[in-house]
């Protein structure tokens, strides 16, 4: 083997180990998140949509966010009309009609913004005013959305929904495959925002926050995510600021994420 070859060699082992290194440490602290499952992101045309809201730190397998802690549930699509989104159970959600324009769909939602305060004496749900004994609080905003596909129809799927944070894809899932990079953008308060993103496929691990993938969005708040295997995918992005007033809290939190499928 000559120089050169065992130069390359070390030099992608390099690369490899780097990779690693940074998913298994650049992994956001241990926290509970939202995220969109979709029972179908490829539905025929005439279909019902079906889907629940995940919520933990161990995706695809959690406990479900019910339906008192979720607001402003939508869907938008290529038909200014759209059928609305709503709670058929506690954690079950369909269209109010079924979906018979094929094309690019995106559902939203929020979790209700709240306080989580921890104190010696356990945590609250609530700000530090009247509270004893606090060590930490934090105020969270957590988003989520999901790309569907109806029928053989495409479309675009690059325009935010508004939320504070936002992962917005650049390319249709369909015209990505496994091996390909997706293309994304993120906006923090309709800005680019630069930070890290982190990623993984339903499948890949079953241990909390543990991530397939991560990169760091550039300064216009774009980043390519490799797809490493076809399946359902789901990306993660966070940011935290200091709360307004230090008297009632001292962390406020955003947290988005968003699921699509790749072939």
């Amino acid at each position: 083997m000559t120089h050169s070859m065992t130069s390359q060699i070390s030099a992608s082992h390099r690369v490899l180990f780097l990779i690693v290194l940074l998913v298994l440490c650049s992994s956001p602290a241990l926290a509970h998140f939202p995220w969109l499952n979709a029972v179908d992101y490829t539905p025929p045309e005439g279909s019902a949509l079906e889907l629940n809201i995940g919520w933990g730190h161990a995706y695809p397998f959690a406990p479900f966010l019910k339906k008192e802690a979720v607001e402003g549930l939508s869907l938008t699509g290529p038909d200014t009309h759209c059928p609305k989104l709503e709670f058929v159970s506690d954690i079950e959600i369909k269209s109010t009609e079924s979906l018979t324009i094929p094309g690019a769909y995106i559902i939203a939602a929020t979790r209700i913004p709240g306080f989580h305060t921890k104190t010696a004496q356990g945590y609250k749900s609530s700000s530090k005013k009247g509270l004893d004994h606090v060590l930490s609080c934090s105020f969270s905003h957590m988003s989520m959305k999901a790309v569907i596909n109806v029928g053989d129809g495409k479309g675009v799927v690059d325009k935010p929904v508004g939320h504070d944070l936002e992962i917005v894809l650049m390319k249709n899932p369909v015209d990505v495959r496994a091996g390909e990079a997706m293309p994304v953008k993120v906006l923090y308060k309709q800005k680019p925002w630069s930070g890290m993103i982190f990623a993984t496929y339903a499948g890949f691990s079953t241990e909390k926050e543990t991530f397939a993938y991560a990169t760091k969005t550039d300064k216009n708040g774009q980043g390519k995510i490799r797809m490493l295997q076809p399946g359902v995918w789901l990306l993660k992005v966070s940011q935290e600021e200091t709360y307004p007033d230090p008297l009632e809290c001292d962390i406020e939190s955003y947290v988005a994420s968003l699921t699509f499928e790749v072939n």
